[in-house]
């Protein structure tokens, strides 16, 4: 266990970071969602380079900045289908598997699926890793990739 905390301890805290883990999912791009963010979070997108996109983000300002600019691009996105899991002997770690919609401003629908993992202490995030497929972006991307086809 981490911390040395008991098995009841950790079973609960493993529920509070579910239920942590969700907020931050429903609340995108608002300040409540900013205000579980720690400080020092870090956010990390490993397919982010494949589509132009930054694949890391260090500390709140970054992170806020980021998320604000998500939310304008893909106004009204709501994640949903979610499943979360939490791991023996972590219980600061949630994953998450779920799915999100959203129209783009060029007119196409943007449909994606996660699979995310979160870090919580002390109540607020302080580390996400995200992966998403790279496809269903460039789809999105009205039109831009469909001019290089051509």
């Amino acid at each position: 266990m981490s911390n040395n905390i008991s098995t009841i301890e950790a079973h609960e805290l493993g529920a509070t970071n579910q239920r942590l883990a969700e907020q931050v999912l429903r609340l995108l791009g608002t300040e409540e969602q900013f205000d579980l963010f720690d400080e020092d979070i870090v956010m990390d997108f490993p397919y982010g380079s494949s589509v132009s996109m930054p694949d890391h983000f260090a500390g709140k300002p970054a992170v806020v900045e980021y998320v604000r600019e998500l939310n304008r691009i893909l106004k009204g996105m709501k994640m949903r289908d979610m499943t979360f899991y939490s791991v023996d002997g972590h219980p600061e770690t949630v994953f998450i598997e779920y799915s999100s919609d959203a129209p783009t401003p060029g007119g196409n629908w943007y449909e994606q699926v996660y699979v995310n993992k979160m870090v919580f202490r002390d109540g607020k995030l302080v580390y996400m890793r995200e992966f998403w497929d790279p496809k269903r972006i460039i789809d999105a991307r009205a039109g831009f990739y469909d001019q290089l086809a051509k």
